[in-house]
C-alpha cells in the first residue's frame, strides 16, 4: 500500500518503508528540484526535467557516496594511529 502524491501534476502511488510522511517529502524535494532547473535551464519539456533532475542527484548521491568513503578510510587511519598509540590495548 502507498500514498498519491504529485509531481509535475502527475499523481503517483508511492511506497517507503521509512513511512507515508518520508514519501511525501521525498516528494517535495524532486519536485522543488525540478522547479529549480526549470528556472535555471528554461526546459519546458518535462521528460527532460524529470533526466535533468535525475541527472542532478545522481551527481549528489556520487559525491556523497565519494565523501563517505573518504571519511571512512580516514577514520580507520585515526583508529590505526589511536591502536598504534595505545599499544593495541582496549581503554574501558
Amino acid at each position: 500500500m502507498g500514498i498519491s502524491v504529485e509531481i509535475l501534476g502527475q499523481n503517483l502511488v508511492v511506497a517507503s518503508d521509512r513511512g507515508d510522511e518520508w514519501a511525501r517529502f521525498l516528494a517535495r524535494t524532486v519536485e522543488e528540484r525540478i522547479k529549480e532547473i526549470k528556472q535555471a535551464s528554461r526546459t519546458v519539456n518535462s521528460i527532460n526535467l524529470v533526466i535533468l533532475a535525475a541527472l542532478n542527484f545522481a551527481d549528489e548521491l556520487e559525491r556523497l557516496r565519494h565523501e563517505h568513503e573518504e571519511l571512512l578510510e580516514r577514520i580507520n587511519a585515526l583508529n590505526q594511529r589511536l591502536s598504534a598509540v595505545t599499544g593495541g590495548v582496549e581503554q574501558v
